[in-house]
């Protein structure tokens, strides 16, 4: 049997707002603010349910023009640096 791959979804205690096609985002156990580009902002929005790497990935080549090897690269980083910010939570693909 095959582990299966992690996926992600957005802490509820982090509040966001649209601000001309970036996001901001304020995690309230934190009073930790950040703001995310266009890209960012539509990750942010589908990780609003538990998504792999791979549906971002089909997520964003869909809205964006760029190839898959270097989106999956990018999601990668940006999902790092949002777990080490601690405000989205990794579970195993039990969806």
């Amino acid at each position: 049997m095959s582990q299966e791959a992690p996926s992600f979804v957005a802490k509820p205690d982090v509040m966001d707002c649209d601000i001309g096609g970036d996001r901001a985002l304020l995690d309230l156990q934190t009073n930790t603010y950040f703001t995310l580009n266009p890209t960012a902002s539509e990750i942010w929005m589908a990780l609003s349910e538990r998504k792999s790497v791979d549906e971002l990935v089909g997520v964003i080549t869909e809205a964006f023009d760029v190839t898959e090897a270097q989106c999956r690269q990018d999601i990668e980083a940006l999902l790092a640096d949002m777990h080490a910010a601690n405000i989205i939570e990794t579970a195993s693909g039990d969806t």
